[in-house]
Protein backbone atom coordinates (compact mmCIF):
# COMPACT_ATOMS: atom_id res chain seq x y z
CA UNK A 1 0.00 0.00 0.00
CA UNK A 2 1.51 3.32 -0.90
CA UNK A 3 1.12 6.94 0.42
CA UNK A 4 1.77 10.36 -1.64
CA UNK A 5 3.01 12.80 -0.25
CA UNK A 6 2.13 16.24 -1.68
CA UNK A 7 5.40 18.03 -0.48
CA UNK A 8 6.16 20.12 -3.68
CA UNK A 9 5.25 23.55 -2.86
CA UNK A 10 6.79 26.21 -0.16
CA UNK A 11 5.33 28.06 2.93
CA UNK A 12 5.28 31.15 1.64
CA UNK A 13 3.11 32.49 4.94
CA UNK A 14 5.24 30.65 6.85
CA UNK A 15 9.09 30.85 5.59
CA UNK A 16 11.18 28.53 4.18
CA UNK A 17 10.52 24.63 4.22
CA UNK A 18 7.52 24.47 6.70
CA UNK A 19 8.04 20.44 5.88
CA UNK A 20 11.02 20.08 7.88
CA UNK A 21 10.58 22.58 11.19
CA UNK A 22 11.43 20.38 14.02
CA UNK A 23 8.63 20.12 16.47
CA UNK A 24 9.37 17.02 18.43
CA UNK A 25 11.53 16.57 21.58
CA UNK A 26 14.19 15.20 18.93
CA UNK A 27 13.86 17.54 16.32
CA UNK A 28 10.94 15.27 14.30
CA UNK A 29 8.87 16.87 11.90
CA UNK A 30 5.26 16.80 11.15
CA UNK A 31 6.09 14.94 8.20
CA UNK A 32 8.16 12.39 10.38
CA UNK A 33 4.57 11.41 12.20
CA UNK A 34 2.85 11.39 9.33
CA UNK A 35 5.40 8.77 8.38
CA UNK A 36 5.57 6.66 11.25
CA UNK A 37 1.55 6.50 11.62
CA UNK A 38 1.68 5.76 7.86
CA UNK A 39 4.10 2.92 8.65
CA UNK A 40 2.45 1.65 11.62
CA UNK A 41 -1.34 1.63 10.42
CA UNK A 42 0.18 -1.21 7.35
CA UNK A 43 1.43 0.95 4.31
CA UNK A 44 4.64 -0.17 3.03
CA UNK A 45 5.56 2.70 0.90
CA UNK A 46 5.86 6.65 0.89
CA UNK A 47 6.29 8.59 -2.36
CA UNK A 48 7.17 11.94 -1.67
CA UNK A 49 5.90 14.47 -4.24
CA UNK A 50 8.84 17.31 -4.45
CA UNK A 51 10.47 20.14 -6.68
CA UNK A 52 13.85 19.70 -7.59
CA UNK A 53 14.72 23.34 -6.29
CA UNK A 54 14.94 22.07 -2.83
CA UNK A 55 15.57 18.00 -3.38
CA UNK A 56 19.46 18.37 -2.47
CA UNK A 57 18.36 19.90 1.09
CA UNK A 58 15.18 17.69 1.28
CA UNK A 59 16.89 14.09 1.19
CA UNK A 60 19.56 15.37 2.91
CA UNK A 61 17.37 15.93 6.34
CA UNK A 62 14.61 13.09 5.30
CA UNK A 63 16.32 10.17 2.88
CA UNK A 64 17.78 7.99 5.41
CA UNK A 65 15.50 8.50 8.65
CA UNK A 66 13.19 6.19 7.50
CA UNK A 67 15.34 3.34 6.66
CA UNK A 68 13.95 -0.29 7.69
CA UNK A 69 10.23 1.61 8.59
CA UNK A 70 9.20 2.34 4.82
CA UNK A 71 10.16 2.04 1.25
CA UNK A 72 10.81 5.91 0.03
CA UNK A 73 10.67 7.22 -3.24
CA UNK A 74 10.62 10.78 -5.19
CA UNK A 75 8.74 12.09 -7.97
CA UNK A 76 9.44 15.95 -9.23
CA UNK A 77 6.47 18.59 -9.51
CA UNK A 78 7.57 21.96 -12.02
CA UNK A 79 5.98 24.11 -13.60
CA UNK A 80 7.70 23.29 -16.65
CA UNK A 81 5.86 19.91 -16.96
CA UNK A 82 2.94 20.94 -19.36
CA UNK A 83 3.20 21.84 -22.71
CA UNK A 84 4.96 24.34 -23.99
CA UNK A 85 2.72 26.14 -25.90
CA UNK A 86 0.09 26.13 -23.80
CA UNK A 87 1.74 27.70 -20.44
CA UNK A 88 3.09 31.06 -20.39
CA UNK A 89 6.69 31.23 -19.95
CA UNK A 90 5.86 33.85 -16.82
CA UNK A 91 4.27 31.64 -15.07
CA UNK A 92 6.39 30.05 -11.77
CA UNK A 93 3.30 28.56 -9.70
CA UNK A 94 3.09 25.04 -9.50
CA UNK A 95 0.13 23.86 -11.08
CA UNK A 96 -2.04 22.22 -8.01
CA UNK A 97 -2.62 19.26 -6.00
CA UNK A 98 -4.64 17.08 -8.33
CA UNK A 99 -1.00 17.79 -10.66
CA UNK A 100 1.33 16.85 -8.28
CA UNK A 101 -0.84 13.16 -7.95
CA UNK A 102 -0.47 12.72 -11.67
CA UNK A 103 3.51 13.18 -11.31
CA UNK A 104 3.35 9.82 -8.87
CA UNK A 105 1.52 7.54 -11.41
CA UNK A 106 4.33 5.14 -12.28
CA UNK A 107 5.34 5.32 -8.92
CA UNK A 108 2.16 3.47 -7.82
CA UNK A 109 0.72 -0.19 -8.34
CA UNK A 110 -2.53 -0.41 -6.78
CA UNK A 111 -4.57 1.58 -4.20
CA UNK A 112 -3.25 4.36 -2.83
CA UNK A 113 -3.29 7.70 -0.02
CA UNK A 114 -2.99 11.38 -0.81
CA UNK A 115 -2.11 13.44 2.35
CA UNK A 116 -0.40 16.65 2.63
CA UNK A 117 3.21 17.24 3.87
CA UNK A 118 2.48 20.09 6.51
CA UNK A 119 -0.83 18.84 8.02
CA UNK A 120 -0.58 16.28 11.21
CA UNK A 121 -3.53 14.16 10.76
CA UNK A 122 -3.33 12.03 14.02
CA UNK A 123 -2.85 8.14 13.87
CA UNK A 124 -6.51 7.60 13.85
CA UNK A 125 -7.10 9.23 10.63
CA UNK A 126 -4.22 7.04 9.20
CA UNK A 127 -5.61 3.70 10.38
CA UNK A 128 -9.26 4.29 8.61
CA UNK A 129 -7.12 5.37 5.31
CA UNK A 130 -5.65 1.93 5.39
CA UNK A 131 -8.36 0.18 5.97
CA UNK A 132 -10.94 1.72 3.51
CA UNK A 133 -8.17 1.31 0.69
CA UNK A 134 -7.60 -2.25 1.77
CA UNK A 135 -11.23 -2.60 0.76
CA UNK A 136 -11.13 -0.28 -2.39
CA UNK A 137 -10.74 -2.70 -4.95
CA UNK A 138 -13.74 -5.04 -4.04
CA UNK A 139 -16.09 -2.18 -3.95
CA UNK A 140 -15.03 -0.85 -7.47
CA UNK A 141 -14.81 2.49 -6.01
CA UNK A 142 -12.28 5.18 -7.56
CA UNK A 143 -11.88 7.85 -4.80
CA UNK A 144 -12.99 8.47 -0.88
CA UNK A 145 -12.23 10.99 1.49
CA UNK A 146 -11.56 11.42 5.39
CA UNK A 147 -13.55 13.49 6.50
CA UNK A 148 -12.83 16.04 9.49
CA UNK A 149 -15.12 18.31 11.92
CA UNK A 150 -14.32 22.05 11.27
CA UNK A 151 -13.79 22.63 14.58
CA UNK A 152 -10.61 20.02 15.00
CA UNK A 153 -9.10 21.58 11.98
CA UNK A 154 -8.91 25.11 12.83
CA UNK A 155 -5.25 27.24 13.70
CA UNK A 156 -5.32 28.89 17.18
CA UNK A 157 -3.55 32.09 15.44
CA UNK A 158 -4.12 32.58 11.72
CA UNK A 159 -7.00 32.55 9.22
CA UNK A 160 -7.10 29.90 6.66
CA UNK A 161 -8.72 28.84 3.55
CA UNK A 162 -11.14 25.14 4.58
CA UNK A 163 -12.86 22.87 2.22
CA UNK A 164 -16.59 22.46 3.77
CA UNK A 165 -17.93 19.79 2.43
CA UNK A 166 -21.63 18.71 1.73
CA UNK A 167 -22.66 15.55 1.74
CA UNK A 168 -25.70 13.42 1.41
CA UNK A 169 -27.43 11.72 4.21
CA UNK A 170 -25.39 8.53 3.37
CA UNK A 171 -22.08 10.40 3.80
CA UNK A 172 -21.39 10.01 0.22
CA UNK A 173 -19.53 13.56 -1.00
CA UNK A 174 -21.82 15.89 -2.80
CA UNK A 175 -19.08 18.90 -3.36
CA UNK A 176 -16.20 20.28 -1.68
CA UNK A 177 -16.28 24.31 -1.29
CA UNK A 178 -13.21 26.22 -0.28
CA UNK A 179 -14.02 29.01 2.27
CA UNK A 180 -11.53 31.83 2.74
CA UNK A 181 -10.27 33.45 5.73
CA UNK A 182 -11.68 30.69 8.12
CA UNK A 183 -10.78 31.32 11.73
CA UNK A 184 -11.83 31.48 15.33
CA UNK A 185 -13.48 34.17 16.37
CA UNK A 186 -14.60 34.79 20.33
CA UNK A 187 -14.05 31.15 19.91
CA UNK A 188 -16.33 29.94 16.74
CA UNK A 189 -15.33 29.47 13.30
CA UNK A 190 -15.97 32.46 11.20
CA UNK A 191 -14.98 33.02 6.95
CA UNK A 192 -15.16 35.66 4.63
CA UNK A 193 -17.85 36.11 2.00
CA UNK A 194 -17.55 37.12 -1.31
CA UNK A 195 -18.16 40.65 -0.42
CA UNK A 196 -15.46 40.22 2.20
CA UNK A 197 -18.31 40.47 5.26
CA UNK A 198 -17.88 37.90 8.32
CA UNK A 199 -19.53 34.84 8.36
CA UNK A 200 -20.30 32.01 10.49
CA UNK A 201 -19.67 28.83 9.83
CA UNK A 202 -21.21 25.39 11.71
CA UNK A 203 -18.46 23.72 14.00
CA UNK A 204 -19.93 20.71 13.13
CA UNK A 205 -19.29 21.23 9.28
CA UNK A 206 -17.70 18.34 7.87
CA UNK A 207 -14.33 19.64 6.09
CA UNK A 208 -11.35 17.87 3.42
CA UNK A 209 -8.26 17.94 4.70
CA UNK A 210 -6.74 16.53 1.65
CA UNK A 211 -6.64 13.16 3.19
CA UNK A 212 -7.81 10.73 0.25
CA UNK A 213 -7.76 7.25 -1.23
CA UNK A 214 -8.02 6.31 -4.69
CA UNK A 215 -7.94 3.35 -7.02
CA UNK A 216 -5.39 3.27 -9.87
CA UNK A 217 -7.76 3.85 -12.11
CA UNK A 218 -8.33 7.06 -10.99
CA UNK A 219 -5.15 8.03 -13.60
CA UNK A 220 -7.37 7.68 -16.63
CA UNK A 221 -10.04 10.05 -16.00
CA UNK A 222 -7.25 12.66 -13.78
CA UNK A 223 -5.07 12.71 -17.05
CA UNK A 224 -8.33 13.72 -19.23
CA UNK A 225 -9.39 16.38 -16.51
CA UNK A 226 -5.84 18.09 -16.27
CA UNK A 227 -5.42 17.95 -20.04
CA UNK A 228 -8.77 20.10 -20.35
CA UNK A 229 -7.64 21.87 -17.43
CA UNK A 230 -4.58 23.05 -19.32
CA UNK A 231 -5.75 23.40 -22.61
CA UNK A 232 -8.41 26.13 -21.16
CA UNK A 233 -6.49 27.84 -18.13
CA UNK A 234 -2.57 26.75 -19.07
CA UNK A 235 -1.92 30.55 -20.20
CA UNK A 236 -3.28 32.06 -16.76
CA UNK A 237 -0.52 32.61 -14.66
CA UNK A 238 -2.47 31.81 -11.26
CA UNK A 239 -4.95 29.08 -12.38
CA UNK A 240 -4.43 25.83 -10.76
CA UNK A 241 -6.29 22.52 -10.56
CA UNK A 242 -6.50 20.88 -7.17
CA UNK A 243 -7.87 17.61 -5.84
CA UNK A 244 -11.09 18.61 -4.55
CA UNK A 245 -11.99 20.38 -7.86
CA UNK A 246 -11.18 17.29 -9.90
CA UNK A 247 -13.26 14.95 -7.68
CA UNK A 248 -15.85 17.86 -7.62
CA UNK A 249 -15.77 17.25 -11.25
CA UNK A 250 -16.25 13.53 -11.44
CA UNK A 251 -19.46 13.71 -8.54
CA UNK A 252 -21.16 15.59 -11.22
CA UNK A 253 -20.26 12.77 -14.02
CA UNK A 254 -22.24 10.44 -11.47
CA UNK A 255 -19.06 8.90 -9.40
CA UNK A 256 -20.23 8.18 -6.15
CA UNK A 257 -17.50 9.00 -3.81
CA UNK A 258 -17.33 7.95 0.00
CA UNK A 259 -16.25 9.62 3.02
CA UNK A 260 -15.02 8.29 6.44
CA UNK A 261 -15.28 9.88 9.17
CA UNK A 262 -11.86 10.61 11.85
CA UNK A 263 -12.43 11.60 15.80
CA UNK A 264 -8.76 13.42 15.07
CA UNK A 265 -7.53 16.59 15.47
CA UNK A 266 -5.44 18.37 13.18
CA UNK A 267 -2.26 20.54 13.11
CA UNK A 268 -0.47 22.32 11.07
CA UNK A 269 2.02 25.00 10.51
CA UNK A 270 -0.15 27.36 8.95
CA UNK A 271 2.04 30.56 10.35
CA UNK A 272 5.38 31.14 12.18
CA UNK A 273 3.19 31.36 15.86
CA UNK A 274 1.32 27.95 15.21
CA UNK A 275 5.07 26.72 15.94
CA UNK A 276 4.90 26.80 19.82
CA UNK A 277 1.33 25.14 19.94
CA UNK A 278 2.85 22.23 17.58
CA UNK A 279 5.54 21.65 20.26
CA UNK A 280 2.91 21.73 23.10
CA UNK A 281 0.76 18.40 21.07
CA UNK A 282 3.19 16.79 20.49
CA UNK A 283 5.20 16.92 23.66
CA UNK A 284 1.68 16.03 25.27
CA UNK A 285 1.47 12.96 22.83
CA UNK A 286 4.69 11.61 23.95
CA UNK A 287 4.05 11.87 27.29
CA UNK A 288 1.12 9.47 27.17
CA UNK A 289 3.17 7.32 24.66
CA UNK A 290 1.70 7.67 21.67
CA UNK A 291 5.46 8.28 20.16
CA UNK A 292 8.68 7.35 21.49
CA UNK A 293 11.46 9.46 22.14
CA UNK A 294 13.72 9.50 19.57
CA UNK A 295 11.36 8.38 16.51
CA UNK A 296 14.17 7.49 14.26
CA UNK A 297 17.58 5.92 15.36
CA UNK A 298 20.51 5.93 13.08
CA UNK A 299 23.66 3.95 13.69
CA UNK A 300 25.45 2.98 16.84
CA UNK A 301 21.17 3.93 18.01
CA UNK A 302 21.85 7.57 17.67
CA UNK A 303 19.01 9.62 17.50
CA UNK A 304 18.20 10.79 13.61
Amino acid sequence: MTLIVLAATMGNRYGGLKQLEGIGPCGETILDYSVYDAARAGFSKVIFVISRHFETEFKQRVAGKYEGLIEVGYVYQEVEMVPEPLRSPKRNLLWGSAHAVLMAEEAVDGPFGVINAVNFYQRESFDLLYDRLRRLDADGEEAFLIRYRLANVLPENASVTRGICQLTSEGDLVSVVDRQGVERVGGSPMCTDEWGKAEPLDPDAWVSMNMWGFSPVVFRSLHTAFDAFVEEYGRDLKAHYSIPAFVNERIRQGLRVRTVETPARWMGLVSAEDRSQAILRIGELTRKGVYPVPMFLGENNEPI
